[in-house]
C-alpha cells in the first residue's frame, strides 16, 4: 500500500506491495500520489523493474516499522542514522561515509551510542540483500567500531553506604532502598502506578520497558516497606511524587553533602544485579529480574565483589 508523507517541504511518496518497498520525492502532493498509483498498477501486473531506489531513510525506516516497533532504544539510534545518513543510497554509501559519520557523531555521544547506529545500519544493509531483495553492486560497506570504555564498576563500600544514609532523607532514602533491592531503572520507578504492585503475591509489573517489554520482578521485605512508604506521600496513581529528572537532582545534591563521589541513582541497578549474582542467582534467574537480554549487556552490569565468594572456594 501506498503511504504519502511531508517531510522538509517536499511529499514522500512509499510504496510497499508484495514485498517490492520503493519510494520517491515530489513537490507536490498530487504528483506523490500519482505516482504511487502507476508503481502499484505495474507491480500488480508484475511489470514493475525495481531500480535501486533504496535510501538509508526507507531502509531504515522499514525495519523499524517491520522487525522492531515496540524496542524504544532502538527507534532512538535508528532517528538518529535518519538523520545524519537518510539521505544517502544505500548502493552507493561508502565506508568513507560511515567513517565520517562515527567521527562526527562521537564528537558528541559515547561510543556505545554510536555503536550501536553503525550496527543498526549494517544489520539493515544485510536485512535488505538477504529478504527484501535489493542487490548492492559494491558490497556492505564497513568501518571500524568505536571502542568502548571499560563499564562503570563503582560500587559503594558499606562506610560509604552509611554516611549517604544517614544524610539521605526518608523520601530518597526508600528510593535508594527500592532500585537496591529491586533492580529497577530509575524511569521504571518513576513510571510504576500503585496498580502495578501486589503486596500479596510481593510482585511488581513493570509495563511498556526501556526495551518495549513487559516484566514482572519479585519484592523481598525492604523493597516492600520502602514502596509501602513512597506510596503514604503520594496523591495520584503513581508510586512516586517527583519525575526521574528532579529525583536524580535531589541525588546528587545528596552525594555532595555527604561526601561521595562518582555515583548516579542509575549506580543502583548495577549493585542491585552484582548483589543478586553474589547471593547464587542464576544468569536466567538474574536477567528474568533485571530485563536484559543478552549476557553481554548483563556482564556491563555486574560487578562482583571477590570476598563473596571466599567461602565457596572452601
Amino acid at each position: 500500500m501506498a503511504s504519502i508523507r511531508f517531510r522538509n517541504s517536499k511529499y514522500q511518496a512509499l510504496v510497499r506491495l508484495h514485498g517490492i518497498s520503493t519510494s520517491k520525492t515530489f513537490t507536490k502532493k498530487i504528483h506523490a500520489q500519482q505516482w504511487a498509483k502507476s508503481i502499484e498498477v505495474t507491480i500488480e501486473s508484475g511489470q514493475y523493474k525495481a531500480e535501486l531506489d533504496l535510501t538509508i531513510e526507507l531502509a531504515l525506516q522499514r525495519y523499524m516499522d517491520d522487525k522492531i516497533p515496540h524496542d524504544k532504544s532502538s527507534h532512538s539510534h535508528v532517528r538518529n542514522a535518519i538523520a545524519g545518513l537518510g539521505s544517502n543510497k544505500a548502493d552507493t554509501l561508502t565506508s568513507h561515509q560511515l567513517v565520517s559519520y562515527r567521527n562526527r557523531r562521537l564528537l558528541t555521544h559515547s561510543p556505545q551510542t554510536v555503536k550501536h547506529e553503525l550496527s543498526m545500519i549494517n544489520r539493515v544493509l544485510k536485512i535488505a540483500v538477504n529478504e527484501w531483495g535489493y542487490t548492492l553492486p559494491n558490497g556492505i560497506p564497513t568501518v571500524k567500531y568505536p571502542t568502548l570504555p571499560i563499564g562503570r564498576t563503582r560500587r559503594l563500600n558499606k562506610e560509604e553506604e552509611q554516611r549517604l544514609f544517614l544524610h539521605a532523607d526518608p523520601y530518597i532514602l526508600n528510593i535508594i532502598k527500592v532500585l537496591q533491592n529491586t533492580a529497577m531503572r530509575t524511569g521504571e520507578l518513576s513510571k510504576l502506578n500503585k496498580d502495578d504492585i501486589n503486596f500479596d503475591t510481593k510482585l511488581a509489573d513493570l509495563i511498556d520497558t526501556k526495551n518495549g517489554d513487559d516484566r514482572t520482578i519479585p519484592l523481598n521485605s525492604t523493597a516492600i516497606n520502602s514502596l509501602n512508604e513512597l506510596i503514604k506521600d503520594s496523591t495520584t496513581d503513581k508510586v512516586l511524587c517527583f519525575s526521574s529528572s528532579y529525583i536524580s537532582h535531589r541525588f546528587t545534591k545528596l552525594c555532595r553533602t555527604a561526601n561521595i563521589d562518582d555515583m548516579v541513582l542509575h549506580s543502583f541497578r548495577h549493585e542491585a544485579i552484582s548483589r543478586l549474582f553474589e547471593r547464587g542467582f542464576s544468569i536466567m534467574e538474574v536477567s528474568t529480574i533485571s530485563g536484559h537480554r543478552s549476557l553481554a549487556s548483563l556482564k556491563r552490569y555486574t560487578h562482583i565483589n571477590p570476598i563473596s565468594l571466599l567461602e565457596r572456594m572452601g
